[in-house]
């Protein structure tokens, strides 16, 4: 199989087991699992994994201490309280909702993007935004009589502080190894989590097998197998390639939440949902090769 095809499948894999991330929430909720418990056994979990596969591929996890403080404090406050709001929309929301909200990450990182300077203005882009914008409204237009208002400012609220994550993590991570900066950012996550459960008394040990079960099943595959696959992916076939096959990620959240959860979507939804995917994939492909085409003029 060739490089190109193996990558597209890897990413493909990724997406789908990232789409899995609300699902699982949602088993584990069903199963008397409180939000503390759930993000403690994601993050502890996942960072010995990903500490162990580290080890086995000889990746030294030796970083400077002002990288590690910076990683720390993503770990602590970026991702870890993205998932915390991302865990408390699913509480208040349809799975299928939060994953739709959360997705409106990437035209909340080009609106931040052009703000800071880090990219130029281009009028796909404001087309690409606008399009995504006008999906996200649909979707929650819709839905203010049969949702928690509560869910929705919880899941555009993940969605910004992914967005200023990722942001600030590129500016300051280009440079080191992606396995080494996620390990740090779940083991800074996994002390937040687990502290704030030993001081508030609200681990729960005694969960049933399900309940178990579900949170082993949030650390390895939306957690390890997500991280992993598209890692893996976006060094064969490269990063816009990589971002683009990713937007399948929400639509597989909307169908396991059908078929697992019995959820229900309305057809605006439906074409909120697809208005957002569109704006994304114009941002991936329209506004790329237009600033690739003005990047080849300049020269």
């Amino acid at each position: 199989m060739k490089s190109q095809h193996t990558g597209a499948l890897l990413v493909a894999a990724s997406a789908a087991g990232f789409a899995t991330l609300a699902i699982f929430i949602k088993f584990a909720y069903a199963a008397g699992a409180n939000i503390i418990t759930i993000l403690a056994g994601r993050f502890v979990l996942a960072a010995i994994c990903l500490a162990l596969i580290l080890k086995w591929r000889g990746i030294s996890l030796n970083i400077d201490k002002s990288l590690m403080r910076d990683l720390a404090l993503m770990g602590g406050l970026g991702y870890g309280s993205m998932s915390l709001l991302f865990a408390l929309a699913v509480k208040h929301l349809p799975a299928s909702l939060a994953a739709m909200l959360l997705y409106t990450y990437p035209a909340i990182v080009s609106v931040l993007s052009f703000g800071i300077g880090d990219e130029r203005y281009t009028w796909p882009k404001g087309l690409a935004l606008a399009v995504c914008f006008s999906g996200l409204f649909l979707v929650l237009g819709v839905s203010f009589d049969n949702a928690s208002m509560l869910g929705f400012t919880f899941g555009l609220g993940a969605a910004l502080v992914y967005s200023v994550y990722i942001v600030v993590g590129n500016r300051r991570l280009k440079n080191v190894d992606a396995m080494v900066t996620t390990t740090y950012v779940c083991v800074s996550a996994a002390v937040i989590f687990v502290l704030t459960g030993i001081a508030s008394d609200t681990i729960i040990w005694s969960l049933p097998l399900p309940g178990w079960l579900a949170i082993i099943g949030i650390a390895l595959i939306p957690t390890i197998v997500g991280i992993m696959g598209f890692f893996a992916g976006m060094s064969r076939i490269g990063a816009t390639n990589a971002s683009i096959i990713s937007t399948t990620e929400p639509v597989i959240t909307v169908l396991l939440s059908v078929m697992l959860l019995n959820e229900k979507i309305t057809p605006l939804q439906i074409g909120g949902g697809i208005l957002i995917l569109g704006g994304i994939l114009i941002l991936q492909l329209w506004a790329g090769n237009c600033e690739r085409a003005q990047a080849v003029e300049q020269q």
